[in-house]
């Protein structure tokens, strides 16, 4: 069953593939850049969003070598609008350890690939059968869901298992973004297209009567604060936010809850007594993050850290800035 099931998903997507900007290249060697690009990218966006600033990317970096030898400040200008800015330290990072360790070829084999910065269980996977054709299936979101809902599966071992057995020995490219182009353009998360799927004679959802649900465990959310002052039309900001996925961005003054005493941990934070009170509309999310940001303004701080800075809206267009910023401004607006 699992090999005809392999075959159909094959002939469908040779059929009926989208014409990606990483699916053509001029070599082996391009090819290898561009899937393991197009990986990083699609790590948490989805291809319709990735499309023009994988164009760009490519048009000014168009190899690992030129990429090994690119300054942070340029990469992050390149990646910019396009969100979760640790996959752009990650992809220079792996590139540098590609030029210097693998003399700038992609390593084939996932012992290597799973020790590089950015690439996990999945990546790794999906790298060794896209970009060399290795009997692997990296199991996204798009996978999971076809597989769960072709066995009526909710758990992961059972999804895994019946992953293992959809291997093939050849063109197993085409096999995992087969699978994956399945499940964007057919069978989709809400309304899934059941009659113009190529495995409708053989899945247990098409009758709608299972409900796409994965068992997962809850996630803790994790509470922080971004601090507002104002000063004479200029913000306080900084680059040394701890929380990851702002590290090193031009940002607000961000910490986390420790205590249930919110005007001890500012305190605690600022290292000075200041004054708050939260503003309208105040939760801010990072992309899909499990992170709740409530936004304070702050009175009577004494700026005393080489840390912070003092900067007018108009210099902070011209500084490297994440999106999560963007959304920080609109509420100063009328401070």
């Amino acid at each position: 069953m699992h090999l005809s099931i392999s075959k159909k998903i094959l002939a469908w997507y040779k059929k009926h593939q989208r014409k990606l900007p990483w699916r053509k290249y001029k070599s082996q060697k391009d090819r290898h850049y561009k899937v393991l690009l197009s990986e990083f990218m699609l790590q948490q966006t989805q291809v319709k969003t990735a499309i023009p600033y994988f164009n760009n990317f490519y048009k000014n970096i168009d190899s690992i070598e030129k990429l090994s030898k690119s300054s942070q400040s340029r990469v992050n200008k390149l990646w910019q609008g396009l969100g979760y800015y640790r996959r752009a330290r990650f992809l220079l990072e792996t590139s540098k350890i590609i030029s210097k360790k693998f003399n700038l070829r992609l390593p084939n084999n996932y012992t290597e690939l799973i020790k590089l910065p950015g690439i996990g269980d999945y990546t790794a996977k999906a790298i060794l059968a896209i970009a060399f054709d290795k009997s692997e299936i990296g199991i996204d979101g798009n996978v999971r869901r076809v597989i769960s809902r072709l066995f009526n599966l909710k758990n992961e071992k059972m999804i895994l298992r019946n992953v293992e057995k959809l291997k093939v020995k050849k063109n197993s490219s085409s096999l995992m973004q087969g699978i994956m182009e399945l499940g964007a353009l057919v069978c989709n998360p809400k309304n899934p297209h059941c009659a113009e799927c190529c495995l409708k004679n053989l899945c247990k959802f098409k009758d709608k009567t299972s409900i796409y649900t994965i068992e997962r465990p809850k996630r803790k959310i994790k509470k922080l604060n971004a601090c507002i002052y104002v000063k004479n039309k200029k913000i306080l900001l900084t680059r040394k936010n701890k929380f990851g996925p702002l590290k090193g961005f031009l940002n607000v003054p961000i910490f986390e809850n420790t205590s249930d005493n919110l005007q001890n941990d500012l305190e605690k934070f600022f290292k000075q007594k200041v004054k708050y009170t939260f503003l309208n509309k105040s939760k801010v999310s990072i992309s899909n993050l499990n992170t709740e940001i409530n936004c304070i303004k702050i009175y009577n701080y004494k700026n005393r850290d080489n840390n912070f800075v003092f900067l007018t809206n108009k210099q902070i267009q011209n500084n490297f800035k994440s999106s999560f910023l963007d959304k920080i401004l609109k509420r100063v607006e009328g401070i």
